[in-house]
């Protein structure tokens, strides 16, 4: 059996996972990327918002990203609530990308600077102080790995939504996205030029169980034929079943030489949008952290830390994105949308009225911080609202702010001293943030 080896084996080739071999390499790190590299198959449209374009320009792929786009939307068709809806995005749309296209793409600029490996990997264990993996095409020994084989890396609890991919025709304006709310499920599709329409319709896994292809279809297309966006399809075809709902494992770090990353980690829900985004992101913090760990002068632990906060933040901020989507579905009232929107949306945190002295409401303790591609530990303040931290903002560190604090004193007051050495508005923004975020207290007088 042919023996391979690697610093750093990559699996899975999909955005995320291409994203940290790319990332890895252009670090000079060696690079295994294992993944069956079989071509992209079937069709397939991808949004990418706005908000994603700078971090696509800072990693050199934004004109990557325009070459699988045949430009950005240019309005949005809701039927969410009681009253239809139409969005014009007036040049400021997402980003549609060739999903098929986009994946061959970054796949293509990971291969530039790792090398392949085209097999299916059956087992990841330890080895010595590293990592031993048996695939297809032998046995691999390298000193890490990133898990990137997306909802299959690992076992967990299966979504209770499911994706059907369809596409189909009709002659409507081009580049109009749709989101519709169904009884029981939800779809999203866009038109494209030549009258085509690529989408996908959401529905409760327990209602595609079991049904074959022939039932699938026939199931889709009564759910499309209740469709106020797109009222007149024709020519429909449905692709295969995917799990769609919200999955998330509870820690990134597997062990000290195995993270996952992307979908491996955390799968948001469709209705939640920016899936590539995080996918993006998730690639880049995961190549960090495994740059630290390979470090001898790293911080395993601090690199260990940081992906799980990391990740907490990223599930927190899905789950909320998820359950506003729902809760905002006002069309229908059925078991369906009533189990999806029972639980609480959380508002906003409201500013705390703070008077007279104040001090920090806990000790200073220390956060995982990134610093020239490296993660460090830094001092850093309990923000108790967001359950996260602060390490401070700009040249005012947290210990500035600790420093500031002692005696206790009136906000204007620490505002006041931390201003003999730094900006005033970068100081009153940074007080901002850490009132809302609950790091102060109120000093009562003593008797």
């Amino acid at each position: 059996m042919r023996r391979h080896k690697a610093q750093v084996a990559v699996l899975g080739a999909g955005p995320a996972g291409a994203i940290a071999a790319r990332q890895l390499g252009l670090a000079g790190i060696d690079v295994l990327l294992i993944d069956p590299l079989t071509p992209h198959k079937g069709q397939g449209i991808e949004s990418f918002p706005p908000s994603g374009a700078p971090l696509a320009e800072e990693l050199g792929l934004l004109q990557a990203f325009c070459a699988v786009s045949d430009g950005p939307a240019e309005a949005m068709q809701m039927v969410w609530r009681e009253a239809p809806e139409l969005r014009a995005f007036e040049g400021a749309g997402p980003l549609l990308l060739h999903r098929g296209a986009l994946h061959e793409s970054l796949r293509e600029e990971a291969l530039r600077y790792a090398r392949a490996l085209k097999a299916r990997v059956r087992d990841v264990g330890p080895c010595g102080e590293g990592v031993q993996l048996h695939t297809d095409a032998g046995k691999v020994q390298c000193d890490l790995v990133i898990d990137a084989r997306g909802r299959h890396a690992n076992k967990r609890p299966a979504t209770d939504l499911t994706a059907l991919p369809f596409t189909a025709r009709e002659d409507s304006p081009a580049f109009v996205m749709g989101l519709e709310a169904l009884p029981d499920g939800w779809f999203w599709a866009c038109s494209l030029p030549e009258g085509q329409v690529q989408g996908v319709v959401f529905q409760p896994a327990a209602a595609l169980a079991g049904k074959g292809a022939a039932a699938r279809a026939a199931y889709l297309t009564a759910c499309l034929a209740e469709s106020d966006c797109f009222p007149y399809l024709s020519a429909i075809t449905v692709g295969k079943p995917a799990a769609a709902g919200l999955s998330a494992v509870g820690d990134p770090v597997v062990t000290a030489r195995h993270l996952l990353v992307g979908d491996a980690a955390l799968a948001r829900d469709p209705i939640a949008s920016h899936g590539l985004v995080h996918a993006l992101r998730s690639g880049v913090q995961t190549a960090i952290a495994a740059l630290t760990i390979l470090d001898p002068t790293g911080d395993d632990h601090a690199a260990q830390s940081f992906l799980r906060h990391k990740h907490q933040a990223a599930v927190v901020a899905a789950q909320l994105a998820t359950d506003r989507a729902y809760a905002d579905q006002s069309r229908f009232q059925t078991a369906f949308w009533t189990a999806r929107s029972a639980r609480e949306v959380q508002s906003a945190p409201a500013a705390l009225v703070l008077q007279g002295p104040v001090t920090l409401a806990a000790p200073l303790t220390r956060a995982p911080v990134l610093s020239q591609d490296r993660i460090y530990w830094a001092p850093a303040i309990k923000l108790r609202v967001q359950d996260d931290f602060l390490t401070g903002l700009g040249p005012v560190t947290a210990l500035d702010v600790a420093a500031a604090c002692r005696p206790a004193a009136s906000l204007q007051e620490i505002a006041n001293r931390l201003g003999r050495q730094h900006d005033m508005p970068l100081v009153f923004k940074l007080l901002e943030r850490l009132t809302l975020g609950g790091a102060f207290v109120q000093v009562r007088p003593t008797a």
